[in-house]
């Protein structure tokens, strides 16, 4: 009868023998213990050099130089990472944090949300969420952004200024407008010392929008061998080199010489600068010609639109690329080893429903590729040619169904692959 002692005794075997089958013989299904799937990790896809793309959650990165993938049917890729172009996070894309201070490095490295920070003549101590209380040489920061606007075209005006304006000195840019320029000499939680030619002046921090330090000053540690380009959800990106998987982390050395450890869980992408890529950006054309349709020309930009703001394509934001206008002609020389020409193009989400644009690349003075006039509302076309023994590529922006109207022409992460 139920409940009875013999009854539970049957009952209670019964229970652990069933356990000790499942454990004892598992499902050929399953996948070993080292792989298996964890279902809190995101889910990456590796974008390929050759064109493929390869999805799955992340098992190592950078460890043997390689990237490990555990897709879907459980399956581990093991994939070179000189192969590999970058990894975005499925579902996810970052977004530029408007809290609190940030950080900027050169090479486009930067760390937003930075609180509780100190300075010296010599390095300057912060608490970041992700990557905890951290200190840093001085000598490699390029700016410390104190107070960030709450407009996001402010922001992108200010950190284009504090990266790009021309200094030879220290200088702080004040909430007023002033701009002062002389010699840092420390922060605390209150105020800033600043040494100016009319003697030594110490500021309230709320009245600082950016202090930017001489860029002939920064200095940072040489990466070894390929390096990863971090970028999290709040939109903080940082190079490390020696990367490897740590517990749920990825572990590296940053440009400025400190261990950094990013967790997978504020990962948003990803990318893999070794010697098979080159961005466009990373260097200047080697001639360029502006045919406006009317009004002043607006010459290229590197890494930010023709109007100075972050990429925004599709939706989606990017770092890296050409912002330009119609009508440009961008020419660069081409080597021995360059085999393809790589960008993703289209009207920046800023343009409007009145811009149109056409993309049109040419190498050694031949049509290879053209578009029809592109609006905000079409999707950005991919862009992969052979230039194999080719000596001249020219991209050029081209006028679209209304003339030069809202032409903010994107070529995101345009580059060369070796």
């Amino acid at each position: 009868m139920p409940g009875t002692p013999v009854s539970q005794f049957h009952r209670r075997w019964g229970v652990l023998f069933a356990l000790a089958v499942v454990l004892v013989l598992p499902a050929a299904d399953d996948p070993p213990a080292e792989i298996a799937t964890v279902p809190s990790d995101p889910v990456f896809t590796a974008h390929l050099l050759d064109g493929s793309t390869i999805s799955g959650q992340i098992r190592e990165l950078g460890g043997k130089d390689e990237l490990v993938l555990l897709s879907n049917d459980a399956k581990k890729r093991v994939i070179p990472l000189r192969k590999v172009l970058n990894l975005t996070r499925d579902g996810e894309s970052f977004s530029l944090s408007n809290e609190h201070s940030v950080l900027v490095f050169p090479h486009g490295d930067r760390l937003f949300r930075c609180i509780d920070i100190t300075a010296t003549e010599t390095e300057l101590a912060f608490t970041h969420p992700v990557l905890g209380h951290m200190t840093i040489p001085l000598e490699s920061l390029l700016a410390l952004v104190v107070n960030l606007p709450s407009n996001p075209d402010a922001v992108d005006a200010l950190l284009d200024r504090v990266r790009n304006e021309s200094r030879k000195s220290e200088v702080l840019w004040l909430s007023n407008g002033d701009r002062l320029a002389g010699n840092f000499l420390g922060l605390d939680s209150m105020k800033i010392r600043f040494q100016t030619e009319n003697g030594t002046v110490s500021l309230e921090r709320n009245g600082i929008q950016a202090l930017g330090f001489d860029p002939a000053l920064v200095t940072e540690a040489p990466p070894e061998g390929v390096v990863l380009e971090l970028t999290a959800l709040d939109g903080s990106r940082l190079g490390v080199s020696k990367a490897r998987m740590e517990q749920g982390h990825v572990v590296g050395t940053g440009r400025f010489g400190t261990i950094t450890r990013i967790p997978l869980a504020e990962l948003a992408a990803v990318h893999v600068r070794s010697p098979a890529v080159e961005y466009l950006s990373d260097r200047e054309a080697s001639k360029t010609q502006y045919v406006p349709y009317v009004g002043p020309i607006r010459p290229y930009r590197r890494d930010l639109t023709v109007d100075g703001h972050q990429f925004r394509l599709g939706g989606q934001p990017y770092d890296r690329g050409l912002g330009t206008q119609s009508r440009t002609f961008l020419a660069y020389r081409l080597g021995e080893g360059d085999r393809r020409f790589q960008a993703l193009v289209g009207l920046d989400g800023r343009a409007g429903p009145l811009g149109s644009v056409v993309f049109r690349v040419l190498v050694d003075g031949k049509e290879r590729f053209a578009t029809p006039p592109k609006s905000v509302r079409d999707a950005p076309t991919s862009i992969d040619l052979d230039i194999s023994g080719a000596r001249l590529l020219i991209l050029v922006t081209d006028f679209g169904d209304r003339g030069g109207v809202r032409d903010l022409a994107d070529w995101v992460e345009a580059r060369l692959v070796r």
